[in-house]
């Protein structure tokens, strides 16, 4: 994969990088997703990923937070 592949968030590898380009989500799971800056345009860093469609952890500015599979497959990225 090069690096201006989109590809959905739950496919990005631990540890590798991406830039949020589309959010395919309702207005308030959106609303929420924007709330904790994951937004286009926002480098994100896939830190740990659950096993078995599991939560994932990433790396968003400097914090970390955790969102489950279902919202994670919502966010599409560009490899960076």
């Amino acid at each position: 994969m090069g690096e201006n592949t989109i590809i959905n968030l739950t496919e990005l590898k631990e540890n590798h990088e991406g830039e949020i380009v589309l959010i395919k989500a309702g207005r308030a799971a959106t609303q929420r997703l924007n709330e904790m800056g994951l937004v286009p345009g926002t480098k994100v860093k896939v830190v740990r990923k659950g096993p078995l469609k599991g939560p994932v952890e990433l790396e968003v500015r400097n914090s970390h937070i955790v969102i489950g599979y279902g919202l994670a497959s919502k966010i599409y990225v560009k490899i960076v």
